[in-house]
């Protein structure tokens, strides 16, 4: 047994391995018999080594820890405090870019004050949920991962007061006239949202669906991704085609991969989203010919995008 599992590391078990030469047994004897380095020499080289492991030794000892300092910045950016900071600096003016992600905040903030609960009622309700998707959701504990990360989510939020809380249209709006990109998507998903008690003024979501579109053919990804997601009535006022999607697909793929190389981005965020790109599929298969179309749509697409970037 020794031996087979020598052979694990490359190395022939002992009692196979070839016996050295003559002239080799007769170098490692000599060696052995070798005289040993002066007790002043080897000495004076273990005291001239000594300052060299000391430096060596402060060295390691000092060198920053950036897993350590990665994380406490990850933490610092998503702590209650900061997510505060960047709401108020919002409130009170910031870029549109800022403006946006502000409103964003709030309105995840809006969402999540009910969601711990309803998830544990899902989760241990007795008649809520079907079996076979209870023991899908208990796979590897996922649902109690997501309701642990909606319990922190909802932490996170309690620095904002209802006043506030209800300010987040404010800012899509804020975001958009201040010519945010995705701006003109947030706002219109804002609009839209089905728990939003006043309704818009359908000129104003006429002008942002047409604005919606414009912003998609020059490459905007939260606008390609809204009208690659688009079904049914929204999809209808959009104008979006089963071709239209299919192409947009492509192209927000291609972009979120040309924006993040080598890391297959496009792919990750896709099955990330799997659920609504899933309730977004054509019924039909598209016909080769639409398929060519689509594909000509995305590249489209992607040359105005890389045009937008280089600044041409």
């Amino acid at each position: 047994m020794i031996g087979t599992g020598t052979w694990l590391y490359k190395r022939p078990p002992l009692a196979e391995a070839p016996l050295p030469s003559p002239q080799a047994q007769a170098s490692q004897a000599a060696s052995s018999v070798a005289p040993a380095e002066p007790p002043a020499q080897a000495a004076s080289t273990a005291a001239s080594a000594a300052p060299v492991q000391a430096a060596a030794a402060r060295a390691s000892a000092s060198a920053p820890d950036y897993s350590a300092m990665a994380k406490k910045a990850m933490e610092q950016a998503n702590s209650p405090a900061e997510a505060l900071r960047k709401v108020q600096l919002a409130l009170g003016g910031g870029t549109p870019k800022e403006v946006l992600e502000a409103a964003q905040t709030l309105q995840m903030c809006s969402m999540m004050a009910g969601a711990p609960g309803a998830l544990y009622a899902m989760r241990d309700g007795a008649n809520g949920v079907p079996e076979p998707l209870k023991k899908m959701m208990d796979v590897g504990g996922g649902v109690n991962k997501v309701i642990e990360s909606a319990e922190g989510q909802a932490r996170r939020c309690q620095v904002f007061d209802q006043a506030t809380l209800g300010r987040s249209k404010e800012l899509f709006q804020r975001a958009y006239e201040g010519g945010a990109e995705g701006g003109a998507s947030a706002y219109l998903n804002a609009l839209q949202n089905p728990l939003e008690k006043e309704k818009a003024d359908p000129a104003l979501i006429a002008k942002l669906q047409a604005e919606v579109r414009k912003a998609a053919a020059g490459g905007d990804a939260d606008a390609l991704l809204h009208l690659a997601m688009a079904t049914g009535d929204s999809a209808r006022d959009l104008g979006v085609t089963p071709v239209q999607r299919a192409g947009y697909k492509v192209a927000w793929k291609t972009i979120q991969d040309e924006k993040f190389p080598g890391i297959g981005m496009g792919d990750i965020m896709e099955r990330a989203m799997a659920t609504a790109f899933d309730r977004a599929k054509s019924t039909t298969p598209l016909s080769a010919a639409e398929q060519a179309e689509a594909a000509a749509l995305a590249q489209q697409v992607v040359d105005a995008w890389r045009r937008k970037r280089k600044g041409g």
